[in-house]
C-alpha cells in the first residue's frame, strides 16, 4: 500500500495526466512532420554538408520521438503501479519513495539509493561515442 496521502496521489495523478497530454501532442506533431519515416518526406537537391546537417538533424528528432514513447510507456506503468498499489515504493528493496523525488520524476520506480546504484552499474555511453 502507498505511503501517499490522498492530496499527494491526486498531485502526482495530475503531474503524469498534464505530461502525458504533453508527449502526445510532441509525438503527433513529430509524426505529421514525417520524423518517423524521414524516408518518406521529398528532399531538394542540396550539397553534402547541407545533406549530412539535416540527416543529423532528422537522426535527433527521432531520438527524441523514441524518448517520448519511451516516457509515455512509463507512464502507463507508473499508472499501473498505482492500480496496483505498489507506486511509490523502491522495485529494488520496497521501501517508500521520497514525495520530492516523485513529484519531480513521478515515474520513479527506485529510491534515490537504488536509482545511484543503477546508474553506476549502467553508466550512459555517449551517443556518439563508436
Amino acid at each position: 500500500m502507498t505511503h501517499l496521502s490522498s492530496e499527494q496521489m491526486q498531485q502526482i495523478e495530475a503531474l503524469l495526466a498534464k505530461r502525458e497530454s504533453e508527449l502526445r501532442s510532441e509525438v503527433h506533431m513529430a509524426k505529421e512532420a514525417g520524423v518517423a519515416s524521414p524516408e518518406a518526406r521529398p528532399r531538394e537537391v542540396k550539397d553534402s554538408v547541407d545533406d549530412a546537417d539535416e540527416r543529423f538533424l532528422e537522426g535527433l528528432d527521432h531520438v527524441q520521438l523514441l524518448r517520448d514513447q519511451e516516457e509515455l510507456r512509463d507512464i502507463q506503468a507508473a499508472r499501473q503501479r498505482i492500480r496496483d498499489g505498489s507506486y511509490g515504493r523502491c522495485a529494488e528493496c520496497d521501501a517508500p519513495i521520497d514525495f520530492g523525488r516523485l513529484r519531480a520524476r513521478p515515474t520513479a520506480q527506485l529510491c534515490l539509493q537504488h536509482q545511484a546504484e543503477w546508474e553506476s552499474r549502467n553508466p550512459m555511453v555517449p551517443p556518439f561515442a563508436t
